[in-house]
């Protein structure tokens, strides 16, 4: 592709998700991928006030020690508390939440993403046109029609670790790019300026860091023609978007969920059949372990420090399972789902 229209169609993949495209992608994968972008995850703990069910606190382990509640086999149950699913007929979206007795109650947005205590949920509405114009906002549990509508910024956001705000990429068609960073209580926001393509070609987008005192983002390097962008390292930004550092790495961070709970691993994976997750240090980046795994994978979260919860595909993006697997990537327990959330683009997993 030409450089105008192979940042064109990054930009394009960096509305849809986190995940880049390929360069020299085709037509015949562009649905694929797309699917994969749309794919994103979520870890939220606690419970839903009134409509998701209690839930222990998921990557609560003791801090630097394994958890004794894994015997080899999770005593954490994982359930299912949010998900959305587009329907391949009209292509319409709904979203569900789990409530106390374990059914769901359906809502009319295009995503639901619990905040990590539950009391509040991140909405998103509209399709991306004139008349139907993307929005983002807050829902009240307690009161599913009662949404606080954020001013500005739209498009998949992410709860910080204590659930107080929401960082947004800002990633225009025109103007200045970066991240803001939304309080959830006052809706105030506060923007930060970064160039998303200096020195890197993809588009991944911001996640939370250092609980929350940081945001990271993946860089990527041109593969060659018909190749998958290399993935050189992750860069961290302070608050006021300064670059902090650049940690080395050849997989990508995708949410602040791959931060172990004790703080000094990240599991970093490239969304490609059969890639394996890797562990790293993180201050250095030093590898400290390959997890190889089968099929399609994406990280959502740590449980402990020895376990990971992980969105799998056997064949292709038709049908998927969520699975808790340990360090040597043996599974240890498969979450069961609804046939529509086989298919789903979003999931929010707890520990019941």
């Amino acid at each position: 592709m030409s450089t105008d229209l192979d940042r064109a169609v990054r930009e394009a993949f960096h509305r849809l998700g986190a995940v880049p495209p390929p360069v020299g992608i085709g037509p015949a994968v562009v649905r694929r991928v797309r699917r994969e972008n749309r794919v994103r995850m979520a870890v939220t703990t606690g419970a839903l006030v009134a409509l998701v069910a209690a839930a222990v606190p998921l990557g609560l382990g003791a801090a630097g020690g394994n958890n004794s509640q894994f015997g080899g086999a999770t005593s954490c149950p994982l359930v299912v508390s949010a998900y959305s699913t587009t329907d391949p007929q009209d292509a319409t979206t709904r979203s569900l939440l789990r409530n106390a007795t374990g059914t769901y109650i359906e809502l009319p947005y295009q995503s639901v993403v619990p905040s990590p205590d539950g009391t509040r949920v991140l909405v998103q509405a509209g399709q991306d046109t004139s008349t139907s114009p993307l929005r983002s906002g807050i829902l009240d549990p307690t009161d599913p029609d009662a949404v606080r509508w954020i001013d500005r910024y739209t498009g998949p956001g992410s709860w910080s670790p204590d659930g107080t705000e929401i960082l947004f990429t800002v990633a225009p068609r025109l103007g200045d790019q970066g991240f803001a960073i939304v309080d959830a209580v006052t809706l105030k926001s506060a923007f930060a300026k970064v160039d998303l393509y200096a020195d890197n070609t993809g588009a991944h987008g911001f996640v939370w860091a250092d609980g929350g005192n940081q945001v990271a983002r993946t860089i990527t390097q041109d593969g060659g023609e018909s190749q998958a962008d290399q993935v050189t390292g992750i860069r961290f930004y302070d608050r006021s978007g300064r670059l902090a550092r650049t940690l080395p790495a050849t997989a990508a961070l995708t949410s602040a969920d791959a931060f172990s709970p004790d703080g000094t691993r990240i599991a970093l994976h490239n969304p490609l059949p059969d890639a394996p997750i890797r562990i790293v240090a993180t201050d250095t980046g030093a590898a400290q372990r390959t997890i190889r795994l089968s099929g399609q994978n994406q990280i959502i979260a740590w449980i402990d420090d020895e376990h990971l919860v992980l969105r799998h595909w056997t064949d292709g993006f038709e049908g998927s399972e969520v699975r808790a697997v340990n360090l040597a990537g043996q599974v240890v327990q498969v979450v069961p789902l609804r046939p529509d959330a086989v298919t789903a683009n979003d999931i929010t997993v707890t520990c019941s």
